[in-house]
């Protein structure tokens, strides 16, 4: 492409001579991204695709704008753009922003956002140079990997950046997007309920919420489900055999807030233990698949004991098995897991041979809280869940004890706190 090419292209997704549609604004990530802005590190954005990544730089370009910043000052790459298929390499990137000098000639600080990165062979060191040049300029970069930031990709960039995953919509940020109400005095009505029993079903995807139909909610989410192994799983790993992929992919969302074996998986589905580990590895680096490891202060112990698995959104889960209703506890405990990632909660889940506990957060080398999900509230499920608890708490003695729940009548208990799903997701 020549520099004109480059330009024309460019134009199509930058403010430079337009207005551009920054869809649903992302207060509880714009406002953390706000305070970094005048860092000098390189920010990466990463998440799973379609939450929202690439409208959150949208609306970080639209707000830079409104404080005073020239149009021709922000330069915006979507790297999955067709015209810049063939030519994703660091020759590339260089050739594009000095075609943007060049056209532009901008004076004062630029701001440079390349949007799916990881397509770019290289792409570390050509912001690296930047960097290290002092050039006048602040970097973003956003990737649907995990591993955007690892290996030589580390050792280059080390100290020179800061991350943030971007998920799906939580349940507060759901009611925002509908322009719904949840003062603390609706809090448990009957819509409220029925707004959230909505979320569990089909998610927090954008795009999701905003189609009317069902049939329509679950074909996007299946093509965001085939859309996220193809391109993020099958092509950038180079795996031909899809059909394996594919049904530890199905198995694994059968069975979130479950302790998943691979070995005992690979058993069942017919797959060597060793692929379907590594399979496990790509799902969480792609944000299809979350886990929970076991908490002990023994890392043997950690890694000889199965992990917990989730999903990165219940709407997408229940669209690929097909279950909802009969599911609806494992479905809370993946929105609570969800919501504590959201609140950059350190995770794990812990046992013996008589109770399990749903989450054990870590702060620094200490355990601070033990957390159960629980739909509802009844005799045979308190005593299970309080037992369980208390167990936890005689283990790890300065931690505090919870249990979340939907429905039912709490006790008074001097030691466990029993705070209501809607309390929890809305933290009013």
């Amino acid at each position: 492409m020549d520099i004109s090419e480059i330009i024309k292209t460019l134009d199509k997704w930058n403010f430079w001579n337009q207005k551009v549609d920054t869809g649903f604004r992302r207060s509880f990530y714009l406002e953390k991204l706000e305070r970094l802005m005048r860092m000098p590190e390189v920010i990466a954005i990463t998440g799973v695709r379609r939450s929202g990544k690439s409208v959150i730089i949208l609306q970080i370009i639209e707000d830079l704008i409104e404080k005073g910043v020239h149009p021709k000052n922000t330069l915006y790459v979507n790297f999955e753009e067709p015209n810049f298929s063939d030519d994703l390499n660091v020759k590339f990137l260089v050739r594009m922003f000095d075609a943007y000098l060049e056209a532009f000639a901008p004076k004062g600080k630029m701001y440079l956002f390349l949007d799916e990165v990881q397509m770019v062979s290289g792409w570390e060191r050509f912001v690296v140079s930047l960097y290290d040049r002092k050039v006048d300029i602040k970097i973003f970069v956003t990737g649907s990997s995990s591993k955007l930031l690892t290996g030589e990709i580390s050792t280059l960039l080390s100290g020179r950046y800061i991350s943030e995953v971007v998920y799906p919509l939580g349940f507060k940020e759901f009611m925002d997007f509908k322009k719904e109400d949840y003062s603390p005095f609706l809090i448990k009505s009957p819509k409220l309920y029925n707004y959230l029993r909505e979320y569990i079903e089909f998610g927090g995807f954008p795009r999701v919420i905003t189609e009317s139909d069902v049939y329509g909610k679950r074909l996007v989410l299946m093509e965001y489900f085939n859309s996220i192994l193809e391109k993020d799983v099958l092509l950038r790993h180079k795996i031909r055999n899809t059909k394996d992929v594919s049904e530890v992919a199905n198995f694994a969302m059968a069975n979130i807030a479950s302790q998943i074996s691979s070995y005992r998986m690979g058993k069942d589905l017919g797959i060597a233990s060793l692929s379907a580990r590594r399979y496990f590895g790509y799902f969480e680096e792609s944000f299809l698949l979350q886990f929970t490891p076991f908490f002990s202060y023994s890392v043997k112990k950690q890694i000889y004991n199965p992990q917990k698995v989730f999903s990165i959104d219940t709407g997408l889960r229940n669209a690929v098995s097909f279950k909802f209703s009969s599911d609806i506890g494992k479905l809370l405990e993946n929105i609570v897991l969800l919501e504590f990632l959201r609140r950059k909660k350190v995770l794990y889940y812990w046992e013996n041979k008589k109770t399990e506990i749903d989450f054990v957060l870590r702060r620094g080398h200490e355990v601070s809280e033990l957390v159960n999900v629980c739909y509802l509230l009844n005799n045979k499920s308190l005593e299970r869940e309080m037992q369980s608890l208390e167990d936890g708490m005689a283990e790890f003695k300065r931690a505090k004890a919870k249990i979340i729940y939907w429905e039912g009548e709490p006790p008074k208990h001097k030691k466990i706190e029993f705070v209501n799903i809607l309390d929890f997701l809305l933290d009013v």
